[in-house]
């Protein structure tokens, strides 16, 4: 046959087949035309080709790409020599294939009379009786009816399939196994094979189960050679459409591949078969019936190319141009000289859902990245950064192809570059494909075409991480929106902190933690009192920041310093780093996992006692909690890393202790019981709390169990000759060691040390210099050089101390939001008792509830709360009572007298009912009757250990609860934390789920954000660093959000924003008429947590409205008479403000 000029192609076709045919034409030296949809106008086919055009104008998408009279007229406008139908579309239409020879345009691929042999099944079918190749029963021509199926049922017996006649793809297919199933799935298949080829034409035939896909690629040209270039293998399917694709197949005899082969080549060369095409069979226990030919290239033909290396598609070019297959152009050997070499697999990555029933994924592609390398073979359709995906195309993104010596190799380099694929803004089927391309059936050759349907695990897949995007959005979030409890918008430049560094080789000193591991807590306790020389322990981790900073430390910056501290400083009897309320502020504002902290410091600290603070039955928590929720959070934390327990109750009741103390002693750990110091010893005119109470209290704890005994005055309450003569007396009546703890707010405290330490304390707590002093714990180094000359100067090599020091202030600027802005010394403490720990977080809540103005106010009120509570003890929790109180005081500008008078009628913070109900314990001495009468409205007070009376926690349930709601699952620690914190735990879990961890970001970031063309560092893990820059903040679109654009890692990324500011200026409250008394107005700006009544309800006095929360404060509002609710203006999760119209009554 002569030689055609062939110069310039047209793809009739779009995305990968398109790019595919292009890339050969190209290397060919032709000419290019590409053919687009409207749709298509963004898509990465139109512009890889020379020229293109737009087809099917005002036509539907799909129909664009029929349009054969539109396709024909651009091929004429155009010159176009030849078309490639690509695969799919009208690639078997046999009337485009006419209309092209009939214009004189060269179709690539077999002749109209091919296509109309093949196209149609049923004449496929006859063809291949002719070769004598076995076939599957089925019949003969197309059915008409469904009593012509019914009668292929009763000849050939059921199972059988349905297909339509111009099929493919695996729609127009219905299987039937049943009579009952037989109408519906004849009337699905032939409106299905309408909808999809325009022609509602079906046949039936047999079903073969559990049979293996096998096709042989076959080639002829136009001098009668025909040549097979071996077989693929496509059993993994799913719902007859191909997932996975092997060549050549591992699991067939050789006997029985060459006669599939030849079988394939005598089908071909008995019709004359012209260009590419594939050979369907169906293998079945060593026998294969014909199915079908595919008179076209196919998706797969990619590894046949690999294992053969013809290039199939050049190869149906020059066929086309009218070149022999053995030619030098062609270059194709002789059958018996083509062999194939190693072993291929192609996986199409698509952007179907595979949790989803592989429902196709829409939307923008916000990043991608591909593998690549030695073996590996990408065929990309639309899979660029900032592709649009539509849902009116394949989904099919890219077809990866791996190549390598042996299968397992192949496998093998299948899986890594599926990893390496990230691809966000739109959902894949990679984890799906990795899970098949790791499976060991699959790896063996064992699989079928039911492998998919029948291997539930490969649906198994791990979350997706997706760290890059979450940070970026926590990081545009803050940037846009700023910091709870940060006023400061603009991220401020702070300096490096300078981080002291330990030599690699150094060894670090063992030090009081190998002393409890070898000798337990009695041989420790007998050592420290053996010690002359003072022992301290370090609050630097916890108590320091916890008082000078709200709690705010972030454990990024506590890590860094952990292992120097345990190098410079082993001397340290304990650091002080857990508990109290680093618990709750870890989860609730700075985002973070407590338990991590723990885990992670014990790791940099291997020498020194970790301590932490346990509220008794109270935990770290603020309320009471059942006895076997204290048990698991004691063995839990023990088992985490901390060895001494420093266990106080809130009131100082015993009672409420002894749990604690069994649970710590079982644990094998130290308890060091304490004593909460209030009042004064040295005024004879406050004799509740005299120094016999104390004596007799000590005695008390050392009875019920205690390793060492804590005197924690967390107010700085305890005076220099008060310290001297409470330690006297109780080194005379106690046998265990005493560790004492103040806080230096009167400036008094390293007196106060010195006069104890001659009384003979065993341990003192101390802190880093610049983090000393004020409402945190004296000078380490100041305590150091002021007993210079002293016997008992305690053991410390004061420069590396200096050095840590020298840490912590560089950090300590990171938070300056959070300082109390107390400068100098403060006396007025012995007038106001307010525990150090409290004083900055009670001063961050009343700016939180707009209170930061009338800060004189609160602190006066919090006094005289004190003595209307009749003279209690102050640490947490019963602390935080007393200043929930003095807010609400201030906030509804209430004095002594408005509360008895109006008390009946007034809505106490739920703390304050909590605690006169008698669950934090009972205070020494009672509660002052009357006052508890109006605050409990007619309830009756508790008298024993609240927890006794409530319900154990069931830790299994609740990790149910979360596998159920969050598909999480929970740690015993987790289960723990959200016994303690329900709420607060379960917002840390939603923001983990948003934003991922973000506690590895730097901590200038995590409070501000990041500055217009900043770039910063995260390691997210070891040895895996992000490079994140902000490059541009878009405009604030109609909908309140913003499109921020950062650079991550170097490739563009957006992140869309909301941006609360602008909310508020379109959207204003009602506000309660404060001179209606039908108005119920908020007290308090906070949330929204329960409405607990409806539009319409009938309430009486006293009953329950609603719940709101503000700054960790609940408040439940009762109805102030019985009335109808006639209006409700919030709804849960809803932020109030002071005077906001919560609910209108209506009087009865």
């Amino acid at each position: 046959m002569s030689q055609r000029t062939i110069q310039k192609v047209l793809v009739a076709n779009r995305g990968e087949i398109a790019i595919r045919v292009f890339r050969a034409c190209t290397e060919l030296n032709l000419r290019t035309v590409a053919i687009y949809s409207k749709e298509d106008s963004g898509s990465y086919h139109r512009y890889k080709a020379d020229e293109a055009y737009l087809v099917g104008e005002g036509k539907k998408p799909i129909d664009a790409y029929l349009d054969i009279e539109g396709i024909i007229e651009i091929a004429k406008r155009n010159d176009v020599d030849a078309i490639h139908p690509g695969y799919g579309f009208l690639s078997e239409n046999i009337h485009f294939a006419r209309r092209c020879e009939e214009e004189g345009i060269q179709f690539i691929g077999p002749t109209s009379q091919h296509l109309d042999m093949f196209g149609d099944k049923v004449k496929a079918r006859d063809e291949a009786k002719k070769a004598g190749i076995p076939v599957i029963p089925g019949s003969d021509g197309p059915v008409d009816s469904v009593e012509e199926v019914e009668k292929f049922g009763e000849e050939y017996g059921y199972p059988f399939i349905i297909k339509a006649s111009l099929g493919g793809g695996g729609r127009g297919m219905r299987i039937v196994r049943s009579k009952e199933e037989l109408k519906e799935a004849y009337d699905r298949a032939k409106s299905e094979a309408k909808a999809a080829f325009g022609n509602d034409e079906v046949y039936v035939e047999k079903l073969i189960e559990n049979p293996k896909h096998i096709e042989v690629q076959v080639i002829g040209d136009n001098h009668g050679n025909i040549i097979h270039l071996y077989e693929r293998d496509c059993s993994v399917q799913r719902r007859h459409q191909k997932v996975i694709e092997v060549a050549p197949s591992v699991s067939l005899t050789d006997q029985l591949r060459e006669d599939i082969c030849e079988a394939a080549v005598q089908l071909a060369q008995n019709v004359s078969y012209i260009n590419a095409g594939t050979v369907e069979f169906l293998v079945a226990n060593g026998e294969f019936y014909f199915i079908e030919v595919n008179p076209r290239v196919q998706v797969e033909h990619t590894i046949t190319e690999m294992i053969t290396g013809v290039d199939i598609v050049q190869t149906q070019i020059l066929v086309a141009k009218g070149h022999n297959l053995h030619s030098k152009e062609v270059g194709i050997p002789k059958q018996e000289d083509i062999f194939t070499h190693g072993f291929a697999i192609q996986s199409r990555v698509t952007t179907e859902d595979p949790l989803n029933d592989f429902m196709p994924d829409t939307g923008k592609i916000m990043a991608y990245r591909s593998g690549g390398g030695f073996g590996v073979r990408l065929d990309t359709g639309n899979s660029f950064q900032g592709a649009v995906i539509t849902p009116y195309y394949d989904s099919l993104l890219v077809k990866l192809s791996t190549w390598a010596l042996t299968f397992d190799q192949a496998a093998a380099k299948m899986v890594r570059n599926l990893q390496e694929f990230r691809i966000r803004g739109i959902k894949t089927n990679i984890p799906f494909l990795e899970n098949v391309a790791k499976h060991e059936k699959f790896l063996k050759g064992e699989y079928d075409t039911s492998f998919i349907d029948s291997t539930p695990e490969l649906f198994n897949f791990p979350k997706q991480k997706d760290r890059g995007t979450k940070m970026l959005t926590y990081i545009g979030n803050v940037t846009i929106n700023g910091f709870p409890g940060i006023a400061e918008k603009k991220k401020p430049h702070f300096d490096k902190p300078d981080v002291p560094k330990l030599p690699l080789n150094q060894e670090i000193p063992s030090g009081t933690k190998q002393l409890l591991d070898t000798h337990g807590p009695e041989g420790l306790a007998n050592w420290v009192k053996e010690q002359n020389n003072v022992l301290l322990t370090d609050t630097t981790f916890r108590d320091a920041h916890q008082s000078l900073l709200a709690t705010r430390f972030r454990t990024h910056d506590l890590k860094k310093v952990a292992q120097p501290t345990a190098g410079l400083w082993p001397e340290l009897f304990s650091m002080e780093m857990w508990g109290g309320a680093t618990f709750d502020v870890a989860y609730r504002f700075l985002k973070e996992d407590p338990w991590e902290r723990l885990k992670e410091l014990r790791q940099e600290v291997p020498n020194t006692l970790f301590q932490m603070l346990l509220r008794s039955s109270n935990a770290v928590g603020y309320t009471n909690y059942p006895d076997n929720v204290i048990k698991a959070f004691v063995k839990e934390s023990a088992e985490a890393g901390i060895d001494v327990f420093r266990i106080f109750d809130s009131l100082n009741w015993v009672k409420g202790m002894t749990l604690a103390i069994d649970s710590v002693r079982e644990s094998g750990k130290v308890a060091e019981a304490a004593i909460c110091y209030t009042g004064d010893i040295l005024d004879p005119s406050r004799p509740k709390y005299d120094l016999g109470y104390y004596v007799s209290l000590a005695k008390e704890l050392e009875s019920a169990g205690a390793h060492i005994l804590g005197i924690k005055d967390m107010a700085g309450l305890l005076k220099p000759q008060a310290a001297y003569e409470l330690v006297s007396a109780l080194k005379d009546e106690l046998t265990i060691p005493i560790h004492l703890h103040t806080h230096d707010t009167s400036g008094n405290g390293l007196f106060t040390y010195a006069r104890a330490i001659d009384a003979g304390v065993d341990i003192v707590d101390v802190a880093v210099s610049s983090m000393a002093g004020l409402t945190s714990q004296p000078s380490a180094s100041s305590l150091y050089y002021a007993l210079d000359g002293h016997e008992r100067k305690p053991d410390m090599n004061v420069q590396s101390v200096e050095r840590l020091s020298q840490y912590w202030d560089s950090v300590r600027k990171y938070y300056h939001e959070f300082e109390s802005g107390m400068n100098s010394p403060h006396t007025e403490i012995y007038e106001h008792e307010m525990p150090g720990g409290q004083y900055s977080n009670l001063q961050q809540q009343a700016k939180g509830v707009g209170l930061g103005e009338r800060w004189n106010e609160v602190k006066e009120m919090y006094r005289r709360v004190n003595d209307m509570f009749g003279d209690i003890v102050k640490v947490t929790p019963s602390s935080k009572v007393v200043g929930d109180m003095a807010l609400y005081m201030v906030q509804n500008d209430l004095t002594e007298e408005d509360v008895y008078e109006k008390g009946a009628t007034l809505d106490f913070p739920d703390s304050v009912v909590e605690l006169f109900k008698g669950y934090l314990g009972q205070p020494h001495g009672g509660f002052p009757e009357k006052l508890q009468k109006l605050i409990l409205k007619g309830e009756e007070p508790l008298t024993v250990r609240p927890g006794e009376k409530l319900k154990p926690v069931d830790f299994e349930d609740i990790k149910k609860q979360f596998k159920e709601s969050h598909d999480l699952t929970l740690t015993e620690q987790d289960a723990i934390a959200y016994a303690l914190y329900p709420k607060v735990f379960s917002e840390f879990v939603q923001t983990a789920e948003s934003y991922g961890d973000i506690s590895v970001l730097d901590t200038p970031t995590f409070f501000y954000g990041m500055r217009l063309g900043e770039e910063i560092e995260v390691e997210i893990e070891k040895g895996k660093t992000l490079i994140v820059k902000l490059v541009s903040i878009g405009e604030p679109n109609p909908d309140a959000t913003r499109v921020l654009y950062f650079e991550l890692n170097g490739q563009p990324r957006e992140v869309v924003i909301k941006d609360e500011s602008i909310k508020s200026s379109v959207q204003e409250k009602m506000k309660a008429d404060r001179s209606n008394p039908n108005h119920i107005a908020a007290s308090m700006p906070g949330t929204v947590i329960k409405v607990l009544v409806e539009k319409g309800q009938k309430i009486s006095q006293g009953e329950h409205l609603m719940i709101n929360e503000a700054m960790k404060m609940e408040t439940t509002v009762q109805a102030p008479f019985s009335a109808v609710v006639d209006e409700i203006h919030v709804t849960n999760g809803e932020p109030i403000q002071t005077g906001d119209l919560l609910i209108v009554l209506k009087p009865e």
